[in-house]
């Protein structure tokens, strides 16, 4: 189900940790960076804008291989006193799931050494899926969805190496007709149960612990809840994660694996049970800083793994990202 990966929009994600790692003194005035990145993603997910046709419910979709090209980046606006920050723009970490938002904010650093982050993403970008994605043998048609969401994080809370974050958005699918295939024969209450339109609850705590000056772990739990308006749709996610993180003299990287559990709240009448879904996930990320001394540059990768077994098959996938381009910090 799409809406699984979209729910990471909502929380800032840990892929980027390797430009995070660092300690990041504020400069008053504007700065940013803009990252041109050169990517490619092999999927076999029924969700797939490329999978516009399947022949039956029973598997997961056919494996489609894409590449692409996007240009991201973030403005920010720094005041006078250096502890107070606002910023607009799109994050790297989010090509790793499949597409981008944009977000706008606000950051305030305290003399504890802790850092409040308060942002909205207000959907202007948006991301294709099926209209019924139960339609068997006709092309599928695409829709559009978007997430509108509210997050508030505190990092390094009172100075220690604990850190929070609440985020509540909605999640939003223009023209949604799941069930509508006449050969499913739902009946109009059956249908309902499938709509995919939802109010979003995230909420995370993350601990850091450095065995050096330049080797760190950080550790995450986190807990979404989704209240579809379809109750089949409605599910809460258990997750954990870590990451190894390394700082070099002139580069950084950073290993991050994932686990979540999502339960399902009730019967999905195309297939008569519960969803339970176990979703892993592998990626890791690197950047290099000013390769042939260019100031400011950067050459960043990230490559990434993510599998979901299902009890329904129809929502088994696996997913490859390979990402490679240049940043340029400003």
């Amino acid at each position: 189900m799409k809406l699984l990966l979209t729910v990471g929009l909502i929380a800032t994600t840990i892929i980027s940790t390797t430009t995070q790692a660092r300690p990041v003194d504020w400069t008053p005035g504007f700065g940013g960076d803009i990252s041109l990145v050169v990517g490619y993603n092999r999927s076999n997910s029924q969700f797939n804008s490329d999978n516009d046709t399947t022949q039956n419910l029973t598997s997961h979709g056919d494996e489609q291989d894409k590449m692409f090209v996007a240009p991201i980046g973030s403005l920010s606006y720094t005041f006078n006193d250096s502890d107070k920050q606002l910023y607009f723009g799109t994050n790297r970490s989010d090509i790793a799931l499949g597409r981008f938002h944009v977000e706008a904010g606000y950051r305030q650093k305290f003399a504890d050494s802790s850092m409040l982050t308060l942002s909205y993403i207000p959907g202007l970008l948006t991301q294709k899926t099926w209209q019924d994605p139960y339609l068997q043998n006709v092309e599928r048609s695409k829709t559009k969805t978007s997430i509108n969401a509210f997050s508030i994080k505190l990092n390094d809370i009172r100075g220690s190496r604990f850190s929070g974050q609440l985020a509540y958005g909605k999640f939003s699918v223009d023209q949604e007709r799941s069930g509508n295939d006449p050969v499913l024969a739902l009946t109009p209450n059956e249908k309902a149960a499938l709509n995919r339109n939802a109010t979003v609850l995230y909420t995370e705590g993350t601990y850091v612990q450095p065995f050096s000056r330049s080797l760190m772990l950080r550790t995450a739990v986190n807990f979404t809840n989704i209240d579809a308006d379809g109750n089949a749709m409605s599910n809460n996610i258990y997750g954990i994660a870590a990451t190894v993180i390394q700082l070099l003299p002139q580069s950084s990287f950073a290993f991050t694996v994932n686990y979540k559990r999502a339960l399902f709240d009730a019967i999905n009448p195309v297939f008569d049970q519960k969803q339970q879904d176990n979703k892993y996930s592998a990626f890791f990320a690197y950047e290099y800083n000013q390769p042939f001394n260019w100031k400011g540059w950067g050459l960043v990768s990230l490559i990434g793994y993510s599998s979901t077994q299902s009890n329904i098959d129809f929502y088994d996938s696996n997913d490859l990202f390979v990402s490679a381009g240049l940043n340029y910090k400003f």
